[in-house]
């Protein structure tokens, strides 16, 4: 028979856990995080394009060449969005060990054909890789909205990939991927302008966005979310 004595044991860890937890919760997804991996560990999520492909790029060691498209009017905002944020994400794709192709050979090709391409074969045609992503930023901002001397940078556009198939000495890219985007920072609240400059705040937003997207690639711990 268990020992009445066990019961208060028992209700004290109990209220103790409560006491733990409420105040974890309270405060924000980031600390209720933290305590599930007291509890729960780091569980690791798939990423994305895992989950619609069924190919995982480490594992399976594929190489993938990576482009960053973004309207002509934006160029002016930010000129060298492109290039930070195309060197960003395949710097941390490489960080996690994925093969990709080199920026630098893209932007020569780029060059070389008049800046765009109409579609992704193009690109395959010419270049060793088992697969191309192609991300367009749609609109861009690093304002908060009404408020010109607050900084929150908004993006959003799409994410998309394609196989590289070959036929022969042909090669065609088909579609087997789609994601739309969106993200935001700072998350919770704005940055008075007064207290950073302009290109520093656009080199931090971008470095934000590129976490973001490079996570459509690979799989990730949930708490590298925060």
């Amino acid at each position: 028979m268990r020992s009445s004595s066990a019961r208060p044991t028992v209700r004290r860890l109990t209220l103790l856990c409560l006491a733990t937890l409420l105040p974890v919760m309270a405060s924000g997804c980031s600390l209720f995080v933290m305590a599930g991996k007291m509890f729960l560990g780091d569980p690791k999520v798939q990423s994305a394009f895992n989950a619609q492909t069924g190919v995982d790029l480490v594992e399976d060691e594929k190489k993938i060449l990576i482009v960053c498209r973004t309207p002509s009017l934006m160029q002016g905002m930010a000129p060298t969005l492109q290039h930070d944020l195309t060197h960003s994400i395949l710097r941390t794709l490489r960080q996690r060990g994925i093969e990709t192709v080199s920026p630098d050979d893209v932007a020569d090709w780029l060059d070389d054909n008049g800046g765009e391409f109409k579609n992704a074969s193009e690109l395959a045609a010419d270049f060793d890789t088992d697969f191309i992503a192609v991300i367009d930023v749609e609109s861009l901002s690093f304002f908060e909205p009404n408020s010109p001397e607050m900084y929150r940078g908004q993006a959003q556009g799409a994410v998309r990939a394609y196989r590289v198939e070959k036929e022969g000495s042909r090669k065609t890219a088909l579609q087997v991927f789609s994601s739309g985007f969106r993200t935001e920072y700072p998350r919770h609240h704005p940055v008075p302008a007064h207290t950073i400059s302009e290109r520093t705040f656009q080199k931090q937003f971008v470095q934000h966005m590129s976490q973001h997207l490079s996570r459509q690639f690979y799989d990730y711990r949930m708490g590298d979310e925060f």
